[in-house]
């Protein structure tokens, strides 16, 4: 099995490198600046973490971001001012998720935001960005490969299809898909683990100034850590973040390479609901890595009998290893 994962993780990242002299190019603003990639109908890190679900969920998430586009003055002409597209975006998200068995997720999430910013005004496009944007319809499946409730490991792929608001900076010019690799471990004290790492492929690639958005790999890690195992009786979890990802690089030209950090706090007031909310900052100046980012998140994922998921025991259940 370890073996097949392989051979099929390094099968995709061929694919996507002998993909490139096939795939359209265009010099239209036909790209997505935000690519949070939070798993509908859960709520647990800002990505796909390996968290269960029972039977389905259902999820809304309200974002703000700030400035997750900025370009260079010189990035279209050499007397271009350095502008900013997308200068700021509010975000409302609806999403769910649907369990087959104890193995396999499927999820979809659709989101609208408004937005303000200057577009393409340095590179002499006249056009306004439009305040209000339908992005793009995303779609991803789950497969939990080996391990238990404890230890798992996950392999994960989403497609995105174009809502057609790719030159309002809110969607792709066709479609992108994303392979990953999750692993998901609960360590001593109910602290959970997790990280995934995959690649990114885009039906078209694009160059906005001196930028080509194409294929990209990406790697994503975080814990989580329930106040309990601090000793505090509350329940509330708290969560930190860091995610990554590598452009292409063709030629002379080379993709963003954002990285951004989150911290957040997860509380369950109820068996079935859970309310998420995380603050971030790109710790580097590229597209797709905001100045600021604020998320709220909530999510039913409702226990049923008969198809409920194991989860990892309490946090006072959970035996120290250093103290048998």
């Amino acid at each position: 099995m370890k073996r097949a994962i392989a051979l099929g993780v390094a099968g995709v990242v061929a694919a996507g490198q002998g993909a490139h002299a096939e795939q359209p190019r265009t010099t239209a603003a036909a790209i997505e600046v935000d690519r949070d990639a939070t798993p509908a109908g859960r709520v647990g890190f800002g990505f796909d973490g390996g968290e269960p679900v029972d039977a389905w969920g259902v999820s809304l998430q309200a974002g703000w971001i700030e400035r997750p586009i900025e370009l260079d003055a010189g990035a279209f002409a050499s007397d271009s001012p350095v502008t900013r597209p997308v200068r700021r975006r509010q975000t409302l998200a609806i999403g769910g998720a649907l369990a087959l068995g104890d193995s396999v997720v499927l999820d979809g999430a659709l989101r609208g935001s408004h937005q303000v910013g200057d577009r393409l005004h340095a590179a002499g496009e006249p056009a306004r960005l439009q305040r209000f944007v339908l992005h793009d319809l995303r779609l991803g499946a789950r497969i939990r490969v080996a391990g238990t409730a404890a230890r798992a490991a996950f392999l994960r792929g989403d497609l995105t299809l174009p809502s057609g608001n790719a030159s309002q900076l809110a969607g792709d010019a066709r479609w992108t898909a994303a392979w990953r690799l999750i692993g998901r471990v609960t360590v001593p004290r109910a602290i959970v683990v997790a990280g995934n790492v995959g690649i990114r492929l885009h039906g078209a690639e694009v160059q906005v100034g001196d930028q080509l958005i194409g294929d990209e790999l990406f790697a994503t890690a975080g814990v989580a850590a329930p106040l309990a195992a601090l000793g505090l009786a509350a329940p509330i979890t708290l969560t930190g973040e860091l995610l990554g990802a590598l452009g292409d690089h063709i030629g002379e030209l080379s993709g963003p390479s954002p990285l951004e950090a989150r911290v957040g706090a997860i509380v369950r007031p109820h068996a079935a609901l859970a309310i998420g909310l995380r603050a971030g900052a790109g710790l580097v100046d590229d597209l797709g890595a905001p100045r600021l980012r604020v998320v709220l998140d909530l999510a039913w994922t409702p226990r049923v009998a008969g198809r409920r998921v194991p989860s990892p025991p309490p946090a006072d259940e959970v035996e120290d290893d250093d103290h048998p």
